[in-house]
């Protein structure tokens, strides 16, 4: 099983900073380096196991728990010293195909799925102003809660989610622009200010939703984080 030691963790670079022999015979020399893998304990021997990797060949290094002097529990960090974690790079996956681009502009409040994907196929074929005129009547009745105005803009955001890994960011910003600006508007629908306080922190979440999109792309290396999302005045889409 999995075990903490000391500062060392998995899946981090570590680099040997004294000469030492383990439990097993076994030599290391100063300024050996490799990624380590495992940390095991094994109670009924009262031992434990560090498992590394280097140049590509896995390494056991057996302790014992009852050792006075080398490496030991409780003074690894004179032997070991801990780098960097290993950097994954995990790449988003594609965007799913949009769907075919109907017609005609959609206004009835039982057509709002399929006005969602209406502007999913105009923005993704980068249709914008016919995208745009969708947007505005996507929530013709708000709801009595301004539920609409929230599904909207939780729906919309999700489509920009499926944008953020690609190297051209056009589609992905104004899908999250388009976003924000009906959970401003689900926002400024709160009818006192306990409840104004609550949508606020729903609000401030989705931006931080999008903030860690962006960064987890940044870091695949699929895109540059964007600038900051501007400060809003106005209430965004009215229901």
């Amino acid at each position: 099983m999995g075990c903490t030691i000391d500062h060392l963790r998995a899946d981090h670079h570590v680099t040997v900073l004294r000469d030492f022999r383990d439990a097993r015979g076994n030599e290391h020399r100063a300024g050996e380096q490799g990624m380590l893998r495992l940390m095991e304990l094994d109670w009924p021997r009262q031992e434990f196991f560090l498992e590394w990797e280097r140049e590509g060949v896995r390494e056991r290094m057996c302790f014992s728990l009852s050792a006075k002097e080398g490496p030991r529990n409780g003074a690894m960090r004179d032997f070991f010293a801990l780098g960097e974690a290993e950097r994954v790079v995990r790449r988003p996956k594609p965007p799913p195909p949009p769907p075919a681009v109907t017609p005609t502009l959609l206004t009835e409040s039982g057509d709002y799925d399929a006005a969602v994907a209406r502007i999913w196929a105009l923005a993704a074929r980068r249709r914008f102003d016919e995208a745009e005129e969708q947007v505005r009547v996507l929530v013709k009745d708000c709801g009595p809660f301004g539920e609409r105005t929230e599904r909207a803009a939780s729906d919309l955001g999700a489509l920009a989610a499926h944008f953020v890994a690609e190297e051209d960011r056009t589609v992905y910003l104004w899908l999250r622009e388009r976003s924000l600006r009906f959970w401003y508007a689900w926002g400024s629908q709160a009818t006192s200010g306990g409840e104004g306080a609550v949508r606020g922190r729903e609000i401030r979440a989705a931006e931080r939703h999008f903030a860690e999109l962006e960064a987890k792309a940044a870091q695949a290396g699929s895109m540059v984080p964007p600038s900051p999302t501007p400060e809003h005045d106005g209430p965004g889409y009215d229901g």
